[in-house]
């Protein structure tokens, strides 16, 4: 068991640090939130999704 943890830790790690040194330009939370709610907003007036 402590192999499959050493090994899930290595896996994780390594995703982190991957994700850490993307230089790719990210979403916003902002972005997110206003298209998140422009989707539920559409939904209440049963528009189609934008």
């Amino acid at each position: 068991m402590a192999v499959e943890a050493n090994a899930y830790d290595a896996w994780f790690r390594k995703k982190v640090k991957a994700a850490l040194e993307d230089a790719r330009a990210g979403t916003s939370q902002v972005q997110v939130m206003q298209a998140a709610q422009a989707l539920i907003d559409a939904k209440r007036q049963g528009q189609p999704k934008p």
